[in-house]
């Protein structure tokens, strides 16, 4: 019984809230530490960087983490695929900020449905 509560509370920990979905574009190089928490509430994860690992010293933070992308998170070099990241420089101040790769593609989705929703509209 302990199992499946487990799971379910992961997942539900694992989804990125609806706030960082709907303010994640706001995130803008030069932006503070701060004001991206501010904005985007408490990470799911956070990480160091060093310029001899990392190419720079600074920090990621991630949001909407699973246990898969914090695994691969601490295995794999660069920018998670699966959370919604925001690297810092040294300094506290944003360099950039990446969402999940499905995000592109979800996007381009919805892009083709609504013209062909367009389409058959100015066919009738």
């Amino acid at each position: 019984m302990r199992l499946p509560l487990f799971v379910a509370l992961m997942f539900l920990a694992s989804c990125a809230s609806q706030e960082v979905v709907d303010r994640f574009d706001r995130v803008e190089p030069g932006m503070t530490r701060d004001e991206v928490i501010s904005m985007l509430g408490n990470p799911s994860s956070g990480r160091l960087l060093t310029a001899a690992r990392d190419g720079i010293d600074g920090e990621r933070l991630q949001w909407g983490d699973s246990l898969s992308s914090l695994a691969s998170s601490s295995v794999f070099e660069g920018d998670p695929d699966r959370a919604w990241s925001v690297v810092f420089d040294k300094d506290g101040k944003v360099i950039r900020a990446v969402p999940p790769i499905w995000v592109d593609a979800e996007r381009e989705e919805a892009r083709i449905l609504r013209e062909r929703r367009e389409h058959r509209v100015g066919q009738q």
